[in-house]
């Protein structure tokens, strides 16, 4: 059988069967596990990215003088995210050489995310609060979007791309409250950086993203135009990109498989964390493009069978989402212009699950009322 690297290729014995990025397969298990030769899915990573077909590319990638590069205080956080036994202060130290950094950091201990009740003035009592990978994952992604959105841009819509990143990022954190994800703030990295690849493929090739033809508003659109004309997606490539400045496998395999459109079946194995990403996703989707009821049911069908979300858990996530948005725009000096998308996506939720799920009503009425999202204008 041949098949796409990265490409969940159904079989008949096997829905689920897929090749990971040493060119082995993995399948899910019955309990809904994934498993692999040699029993350590996290590591795939770490290894070969890619068949021999894609080894060009990479070259081509790796030798580009004009691809996105690292930062150094980006290194030295990847470095410490690895850390078995972090040390509170080093990180700390490291933090503390930059003073915008800092600023952030802090800014974000006293939002809305984290309701303490005393005012967090200092690293070290952020560090406790937000906890040592979330500080690490949070440094990390206002260290990406400063460094990057200062990039120039040829083909690549880089307005779009922002917006539509700084939404998956919030999407990401909103899924992941609802399912009890324990990290938001790497569910949020991962989110904000899924598109990371788009960035390499519009340096390497200046022309690719530049054709009349292609509305790089509908996503999928962009994933079927790459695969195309190259044989590999971004999302592809941003893993490679992220692998070789040594992020964190599961991030790496979560941006590598954050434009499936089959998602792995609800388990609580690190499988959720991919799930979380590839469904955001998703949801921005709905979000930028204005679905049809049809497709929007279809998606609260997707989010119950890979992350047990139930229709009404569903409608908290967009009453969350629009939250996490306003105070990520705050954050990243942003704005994503999701608000009259956001207030259409939900009035379309509350009218068409009230109208499937009959005794959800009066809850989604309550729930979408109480805290009404203002209209546009």
């Amino acid at each position: 059988m041949e098949c796409e690297l990265g490409k969940k290729t159904p079989t008949k014995n096997n829905p689920f069967m897929m090749v990971n990025f040493s060119g082995e397969h993995s399948e899910i298990t019955s309990n809904g596990s994934l498993t692999t030769a040699e029993n350590n899915y996290d590591e795939f990573p770490r290894r070969r990215l890619g068949m021999a077909e894609h080894d060009e590319l990479r070259d081509r990638l790796r030798n580009c003088p004009n691809l996105p590069s690292s930062p150094a205080v980006a290194n030295r956080l990847i470095q410490l995210m690895e850390s078995t036994s972090p040390d509170v202060e080093e990180i700390v130290q490291v933090l503390s050489r930059d003073s915008a950094l800092t600023a952030k950091i802090l800014q974000l201990a006293n939002s809305s995310f984290f309701p303490y009740k005393c005012q967090v003035t200092t690293l070290p009592k952020a560090a406790i609060l937000i906890g040592f990978n979330g500080i690490l994952a949070t440094a990390l992604s206002f260290t990406l979007v400063r460094h990057f959105r200062n990039e120039g841009s040829t083909g690549l819509d880089l307005d779009l791309f922002w917006r539509r990143s700084l939404l998956v990022a919030s999407a990401c954190r909103a899924i992941g409250d609802i399912c009890g994800q324990k990290k938001p703030e790497e569910l949020f990295l991962a989110g904000l950086i899924q598109d990371i690849g788009m960035l390499a493929l519009d340096r390497l090739n200046p022309d690719l993203y530049h054709s009349e033809g292609l509305n790089q508003t509908l996503h999928a659109e962009v994933v079927a135009y790459e695969q195309e004309k190259l044989g590999v997606t971004h999302a592809l490539v941003g893993s490679w990109l992220l692998t070789d400045w040594n992020f964190p496998s599961k991030i790496c395999m979560a941006v590598q498989l954050s434009d499936e459109p089959q998602l792995f079946p609800d388990s609580d194995g690190p499988e959720k964390f991919y799930n979380c990403v590839g469904f955001a996703t998703t949801l921005v989707g709905l979000i930028i493009t204005n679905a049809s009821d049809e497709t929007f049911l279809a998606q609260v069908d997707l989010a119950e069978s890979s992350l047990g979300i139930d229709p009404f858990a569903f409608a908290q996530i967009l009453r969350k989402l629009k939250d996490i948005v306003q105070e990520s725009e705050k954050l990243f000096e942003m704005n994503s212009h999701s608000d009259a998308n956001l207030f259409q996506l939900t009035e379309q939720a509350r009218t068409v699950l009230s109208r499937r799920h009959v005794p959800l009503a009066n809850q989604l009425d309550a729930l979408f009322l109480q805290n009404a999202i203002p209209g546009p204008g």
